[in-house]
């Protein structure tokens, strides 16, 4: 028989990852309803969705650094370094605040560069490379700011993280969904974008396929290391503040949000799609544990074990598809 074969319910078997992610994301959001009815409200759904913009906005990035070569442990610290370019330009020097993004993108973009390079010319493990990194990116920010926290930024700026487009639609939804349709786009339709899944499959096959599977690597960590960037730009337009460690914060919830979505840790599978989801799980759940008081010890374990069960099931249904296809 052509085409892909079907499976539970009629679905393709590429779908059913997917449809185990959506079913717990839709338990989530029955819940959150159970807990307070006026979870589903337009304020509360807007809120949650602008919460998890900056999350989303790291986790595009971080998702095509995935699925081509490895996990971008610098992300976090690359948000801070390039939040922190970009207060201080604009604070200590007054520097037009267009002017202030585009270095911090800059920025970012250079960083992302030198992750790839280290990574696909020099061949140190995408882990290593990554991590050495935020290190010394985190210590560059401590150095720069002296412990000091920087606020107070023009409204302009602000509107950025703070505006709202016909009455209804907060500013860093807007920026959010722009970056995850060019995300998808350019991960699905592009050559670029099927470079990076043949890469992140088998290295050595894409290479002997004709793929530069060392310029692949390094554009996807400049794209990673440019999401970084404006997700720095959105937190401080949205805290109207920054100090050395608000990246820190961001590594975890990242790395769990891409691969709750589905991306696959070896590389190859994954999509940014997913990612979102992954991401709106992880804010509803925290606004759910809001409303219920959860004390805060026991949000991190709380995720941690939601993270494990989420990816167990995705595990459990590629294992069965697995059998099915090998049985027929």
């Amino acid at each position: 028989m052509s085409g892909e074969r079907k499976s539970f319910l009629g679905l393709s078997a590429s779908a059913l990852p997917a449809l185990s992610r959506l079913v717990v994301f839709i338990a989530i959001v029955i819940l959150g309803y159970f807990i307070d009815s006026s979870f589903l409200s337009g304020r509360n759904i807007s809120n949650n969705i602008t919460n998890a913009s900056i999350l989303i906005v790291l986790g595009i990035g971080q998702t095509i650094a995935i699925i081509t070569n490895g996990p971008d442990l610098s992300s976090g610290s690359i948000m801070t370094i390039c939040a922190v370019v970009a207060a201080i330009l604009m604070k200590n020097y007054n520097v037009n605040f267009i002017v202030a993004i585009l270095s911090a993108l800059f920025l970012g973009g250079a960083l992302g560069a030198l992750n790839g390079y280290m990574i696909a010319y020099v061949g140190i493990p995408s882990f290593i490379s990554t991590y050495g990194l935020q290190w010394a990116v985190f210590g560059f920010a401590y150095v720069i700011l002296r412990g000091y926290v920087l606020y107070d930024f023009g409204d302009t700026f602000r509107f950025i993280g703070n505006g709202v487009l016909f009455n209804f639609l907060q500013m860093p939804i807007v920026i959010m969904l722009i970056l995850v349709v060019f995300g998808t786009l350019l991960l699905r339709k592009t050559n670029f974008g099927r470079k990076c899944y043949a890469v992140g499959s088998n290295r050595t096959c894409a290479t002997m396929s004709g793929i530069n599977s060392k310029t692949v690597i390094l554009r996807a960590f400049i794209l990673s290391g440019l999401m970084s960037a404006m997700a720095g730009i959105l937190f401080i337009a949205r805290m109207n503040a920054v100090q050395a460690d608000i990246g820190a914060a961001y590594l975890l919830p990242v790395l769990a949000t891409v691969y709750m979505g589905g991306t696959s840790a070896s590389g190859g599978e994954g999509g940014i799609l997913g990612t979102v989801v992954g991401a709106l799980i992880i804010t509803i759940v925290t606004n759910c544990m809001n409303l219920l008081a959860v004390p805060s010890e026991w949000r991190d374990a709380i995720i941690g074990v939601l993270i494990i069960v989420t990816v167990l099931l995705d595990s459990i249904v590629k294992k069965r598809i697995a059998r099915r296809q090998t049985a027929v």
